[in-house]
This record gives C-alpha cells, sequence and structure tokens, in this order.
C-alpha cells in the first residue's frame, strides 16, 4: 500500500502514485499553472489556492452511492488519483496512466476445488508474513467472519504464537457477531478484547466527518473509529480482513445479480404490479438483512439492474427518490446525468469478462477503494494507527481472478473456495455464518435515542441554508421512519453525514480560505451563508 510523490529537480517533473487496489488515498489540483497534491482533501482547501466550489455531479452521486465514487471529490476539479494509476506534472500539464489492472481467466470447466485450496493458503501466508514486519505492538480486527478470522489462523502459522484480537460488539443479537469470533480467538488463543459500540458513539460521526473532507455516509466509520481508538492502546499497527468479499465473492448481491435475469424475463405488469405491491406491503424489520428488507431491496435493485448492474442493489436514493430530495433548482444542473455511467464504464473495462466477474471487477475498482477502504484508512490515520490488509496483496488478487466462478458463487453460496480452503483452520460455527457485513443497528437507533440528534442536524431551516435539499422529504423520510411504516435508516444518515459534512467543512472551513466566485454552488453562489 502506498501513495507517494517524488520530485524530479533535473527535468522539472514531478510524479505522482497511487497502489494498484487504491488502499492508500491522494488527491490533486491542477490550476493556474500549478499542481497541488495532498493526501488528505482538507490539506487541499487549507491551502487557500483551491476554489470552494461544490460539484453539483459529486452531490448526486454521494446522495446515490452514500460516498463520491471514482476520480471525482465533492469539490469541483480536485480530482482523486485512482487505483493503479501515475500522474506526471510537466511543463504545466498533467497526464495520468494506468499501470496495473486485473484480468480475468477465460469461462472454462472448472477443476477441482481442492486445486485452489493450497494455492490460496500458501498466498495467505506470504501475505501474511510480509505485512507483520513492523517494530511495534501488532494485532487484528477480529469479527465473526473468514476474511478476518484466515488473517488470524495465517499469523499462528507464521508465527507458531497467537495474536491479540480486537472485536466490535453490539446489544442486538442479530448484529452481534462477537460469540463467533470469541471462537475464532479461543481456537488460537489469542489476547482477545471486545468493544462495545452504544448509540451515543454516533453524536462523533460529525467530527469524523471532517477526516474525509468529504461527504461520506455508512456507518461504518463510527465503528472503524471506535476499534482503532481503543485498540491504539495495545497496538500501533492492525490487520484486516479487508478484500476477500470483492475476491471470492462474498456478498449477497452477487446471488441477486444471478437471480435477476430471471425475474426480468417475468412479464412487466407482474413485476410492476404483484411483486412491487407484496414488497411495500410486508412489515418493516429491524433486524439486520431481514427477509422483508432483502425482497424489498431485490424488487427495488432489479428495476435499476441494466444500468446498474450489481451497484444497483448498494443504491441509497434512486432516481425518483433524489428527484423528491433534491430542489429544482440544483437538479437544474444535472440535466439528464445519470450517475450510472461510472458503472458502465467499469464492466465495459472489465471486458468479456462473466457476469459475476463483471461484478467482482466493479466492486474492486469503486466500492472497495472508495467505500471500504476509504473508511479503513482515514479512520485508522485518525486514531494514529496503520491498518494494514494482507488479502489486498495483489498477488492475491491475480489468484483470485484465475479462480471459476463456481468456486466463489454457486447455488445460493457465497465465498466456497475460501469455506473450503478453511475448513481446517477455522470453527464450523464461523464456516457455516452467513454474510452480514460490518454494520450497525442503527435503524433502531433512529427510532430511539439518536432521535433528537437526527431532528437538530436535518432541521428544516439547516436543510434550506444548502439550496440543495428539499425539507419536506426529509420530513417525510423521518416521519415514516420514526413511524416503522418504513426503514429509511440508510437514507437518513446519508443525510445527516451529508448536512455534519456541509456545517463543519464547507460552510466553517479550518483553512477559512474563501469560497469560489462562479460556479453553481459556492457559498457565494449557491445560498445563503450560515
Amino acid at each position: 500500500m502506498f501513495a507517494f510523490a517524488l520530485w524530479d529537480a533535473s527535468r522539472r517533473r514531478l510524479l505522482l502514485a497511487r497502489d494498484r487496489l487504491g488502499i492508500k488515498p491522494l488527491h490533486y489540483w491542477v490550476g493556474d499553472g500549478q499542481m497541488l497534491f495532498a493526501s488528505e482533501l482538507g490539506a487541499l482547501m487549507a491551502s487557500g489556492a483551491v476554489p470552494r466550489e461544490i460539484d453539483p455531479r459529486a452531490v448526486e452521486d454521494y446522495f446515490t452511492f452514500f460516498y463520491v465514487p471514482g476520480e471525482r471529490s465533492i469539490y469541483r476539479g480536485v480530482r482523486k488519483l485512482p487505483p493503479a494509476t501515475t500522474a506526471v506534472w510537466s511543463a504545466g500539464r498533467c497526464t495520468t496512466r494506468r499501470y496495473w489492472r486485473v484480468r480475468y481467466a477465460p469461462p472454462a470447466r472448472p477443476g477441482p476445488v481442492d486445486h485452489y485450496t493450497e494455492a490460496y493458503r500458501e498466498h495467505l501466508a506470504r501475505a501474511v508474513r510480509l505485512q507483520l514486519r513492523a517494530d511495534v505492538p501488532l494485532g487484528v480486527f477480529l469479527s465473526g467472519g473468514l476474511d478476518s478470522g484466515s488473517v488470524v489462523a495465517a499469523i499462528a502459522r507464521v508465527l507458531n504464537r497467537p495474536c491479540t484480537t480486537f472485536t466490535v460488539s453490539f446489544d442486538d443479537t442479530s448484529y452481534d457477531e462477537t460469540p463467533q469470533a470469541r471462537l475464532t480467538a479461543r481456537a488460537y488463543g489469542t489476547k482477545h478484547h471486545e468493544f462495545r459500540l452504544k448509540p451515543e458513539h454516533l453524536l462523533q460521526a460529525g467530527e469524523l466527518v471532517e477526516h474525509f473532507g468529504e461527504p461520506y455516509g455508512p456507518f461504518t466509520l463510527v465503528q472503524s473509529h471506535l476499534i482503532s481508538r481503543l485498540s491504539r492502546r495495545h497496538i500501533k499497527v492492525a490487520l484486516a480482513g479487508d478484500g476477500g468479499d470483492e475476491l471470492f465473492g462474498g456478498y449477497p448481491t452477487y446471488l441477486a445479480s444471478r437471480a435477476v435475469r430471471h425475474y426480468l424475463r417475468l412479464p412487466a405488469a407482474l413485476r410492476h404490479g404483484f411483486f412491487r405491491r407484496f414488497a411495500g406491503m410486508l412489515p418493516v424489520s429491524d433486524k439486520l438483512l431481514s427477509w422483508d428488507f432483502k425482497v424489498r431491496e431485490f424488487v427495488r435493485g432489479a428495476e435499476m439492474f441494466a444500468r446498474g448492474h450489481n451497484m444497483a442493489w448498494k443504491v441509497i436514493f434512486d432516481d425518483a427518490e433524489r428527484a423528491e430530495l433534491l430542489t429544482d433548482e440544483f437538479r437544474r444542473h444535472l440535466a439528464g446525468r445519470d450517475p450510472f455511467a461510472h458503472v458502465r464504464g467499469l464492466v465495459d473495462d472489465a471486458g468479456d469478462a462473466t457476469g459475476l466477474q463483471q461484478a467482482l471487477y466493479v466492486d474492486q475498482s469503486m466500492f472497495l477503494p472508495d467505500c471500504v477502504l476509504t473508511c479503513t484508512d482515514r479512520m485508522g490515520m485518525a486514531a494514529g494507527q496503520e491498518v494494514r490488509v494482507p488479502i489486498l496483496d495483489h498477488e492475491i488478487v491475480e489468484f483470485a481472478a484465475t479462480v471459476p466462478d463456481a468456486h466463489k458463487c454457486r447455488r445460493g453460496r457465497t465465498k466456497i473456495l475460501l469455506r473450503h480452503a478453511l475448513k481446517d483452520w477455522l470453527p464450523a460455527e464461523v464456516l457455516r455464518k452467513p454474510k452480514t457485513g460490518f454494520t450497525a443497528p442503527v435503524p433502531i437507533w433512529l427510532r430511539g435515542p439518536l432521535r433528537g440528534f437526527v431532528r437538530d442536524v436535518l432541521a428544516p431551516d439547516a436543510l434550506r441554508r444548502t439550496g440543495m435539499i428539499n425539507p419536506a422529504c426529509v420530513e417525510r423520510l423521518l416521519g415514516e421512519h420514526e413511524s416503522a411504516r418504513a426503514d429509511h435508516a440508510r437514507r437518513i444518515w446519508a443525510l445527516v453525514d451529508f448536512m455534519l459534512w456541509y456545517e463543519r467543512c464547507y460552510e466553517r472551513p479550518a483553512g477559512g480560505n474563501s469560497p469560489a466566485a462562479a460556479g453553481p454552488i459556492s457559498r457565494d453562489n449557491g445560498g445563503p451563508r450560515r
């Protein structure tokens, strides 16, 4: 993992480079005959040279995906250097070049899964051995799943001694993975620590979002910071299990991508009539990945699948919902733009890959660097901790691309190869555990202990001040969620984090630099100042 700048003084040329998977961040801005670059967006904005002009396209992307994907940032003209890319600044010009990409093996009759099992174990052990190099205390972020458990198991084989592990726990048993984490910790005799995440921890979201420099919605920012902050008392370097789902087919959305092709063959009247009405009639459950949630999200995402591929099931506000949420004046700046265009570009970039390979490639190129790894890096650094991700060693990524689809997802099962490879490494309960994700019981908390906080942040006057968000839509979302008529937790929290960013980073910039005088959304040109 790396992001670096190299200045060639004799040729007066600057080289920027970012690692293959986008583990480490790098932002840059080109204008007025100069290039500015930094690892944090806030550093660029504090320079005073970059116009503080919000990019409407980034706002639309954020409310679509929960984060700002791709090269774009929330500020017009500020770019993120893509993973596996270099940028060269010379004679007033900037050129970029992709230096690595994963290529998938063509479809073929799969050999026995045992053929790939030992290779995976060897790759993982090698990657873990490399990333154990440290002259400071080191440990593992351990969930109840396969990926972090495999890191613990590999460490035990490489070092021949137990490590230190850390887990986040919850009161709600449907979210809590500590029983499975304890089984893995007990199997390897780790020195195990557990930290309980409580509703009041989410009150720190305003402080945490400042480390992103732009809106970032997923609930994971709070628990990621909690585990880094509290484990920092014991270790300075942590290993995490990020990447296993995107490499080996761990998300339920990959199964949905296969099922949707059959669903879309049904008559439109049946889909739009019976199924959509049936999904809307289901009672709302607060349990994680409840049956009613899966049905509603499948029906909703299926209608966007042709445009958004696998990302259709990660959408926060769909087209109709964004049209209600964003003001008419703001939407004029978008003029028929499709936020899924970036996704389709990635699908095209995957070439002749299979449907599953395309979905994996999109997640590896977008969801992983722009959402998952962004959170891991920012929250670790905010706590003064380095977080390493050995499963994303590029040799493991290249190996995973050679594994046939049938050994990743098949017949309603995910991560088939990993479950087979780890059957002698991890407890049976961990191997059988379905994918739950690293998230928190926020839907319940928004109806209870966090209700007042959310209402304060999303006050109608504050929303109007942005010139972007329709308060009436937000009030409807809050009312439906608080009365348990719908689960709008992700939409509401996307709005909360956006408003926290807007007030803390945009209206009150730390660097104090002046806003842009031009452009559709700037503090002098997009609405009244606070």
